[in-house]
């Protein structure tokens, strides 16, 4: 009867870890980084700022990207 009450339970967590993944994704992500299952995402200063580490972009002032 125990072995019964474990995998029940198993299967209970699994299944609202499961549904908190895909209903708060952002959450979900900013859990795995805080417990050190996901690493932390970077972002390059120098590309993240419009097209201003991008090869293909117009700088001649006139605008435009590729």
């Amino acid at each position: 009867m125990m072995i019964e009450v474990v995998v029940v339970v198993l299967i209970v967590c699994a299944a609202a870890i499961y549904w908190y993944a895909r209903l708060f994704p952002a959450g979900w992500g900013r859990l795995r980084t805080t417990v050190g299952l996901a690493p932390p995402s970077r972002v390059d200063a120098g590309k993240s700022k419009g097209c201003g580490g991008c090869s293909g972009c117009d700088r001649s002032g006139k605008g435009g990207c590729h």
